[in-house]
Parts: structure tokens; C-alpha cells; sequence
């Protein structure tokens, strides 16, 4: 039977945006080790009419982060790839876009505390 789950155990669900034209590597979104333990990310690319969209889930041990991408669509070639890891006392989304043509990525996260 479905239960309610209290609100204390998650977080707001967060959303973050970026566009650029460098193929370097860079950090989508960031969030304190200490206050979550794992996240789900929705990701959108756009590139001219060019789509990617998949989901990314990160869950780590306090030193390593461990991911998966998942449910991926595109209309043609992959316009990034995600990638994750912790500097200092965060963990970050990276994503790493294929092309130097304009890209634009959005992400919503959910977030389960520690």
C-alpha cells in the first residue's frame, strides 16, 4: 500500500541551466556531500535543433561518486557526455559538450538527504 513520506527526507526539487560553446569539461550543478546522499538528474540538451535528453543518478561515499545514465533519446548524435566526481565538500555534475556549437543543458535534481 502507498504511504506518505515525509518532506524532511528529500529536498526541493532543484533545477540549473547553462550554455556554452567550449568542448571543456564543467560543472553543471553542485551540492554538499554532507547534505545529500544521492540525487536523480533530468538533463536536457539542446543544440539548434538538435536534442539529447537522459537521466543521471549519483550516490557517493563521502570520497568516490558512483553513477549511472540512463533513459537516453536523442535525435541524432550525442551532444555531451555527464560525468561526476567530489571537489572539497561537494559533488558536481559534469557534463562535457561535443561540439563548440552553442549548447544549452538543464537539469532538474532530486535530492534524498543523507
Amino acid at each position: 500500500m502507498p504511504r506518505l513520506l515525509s518532506q524532511a527526507n528529500f529536498s526541493n526539487i532543484t533545477v540549473a541551466s547553462l550554455t556554452t560553446t567550449s568542448v571543456s569539461e564543467v560543472a553543471l550543478d553542485v551540492f554538499s556531500k554532507t547534505s545529500f546522499r544521492s540525487v536523480k538528474y533530468q538533463i536536457q540538451v539542446t543544440q539548434g535543433s538538435n536534442y539529447h535528453t537522459a537521466e543521471f543518478i549519483i550516490v557517493h561515499n563521502g570520497s568516490l561518486t558512483f553513477n549511472t545514465e540512463f533513459a537516453i533519446v536523442k535525435t541524432g548524435n550525442n551532444l555531451a557526455t555527464f560525468d561526476s566526481d567530489i571537489s572539497s565538500n561537494n559533488v558536481r555534475l559534469l557534463v562535457t559538450p561535443a561540439s563548440t556549437s552553442s549548447t544549452t543543458f538543464k537539469v532538474i535534481r532530486t535530492s534524498i538527504n543523507t
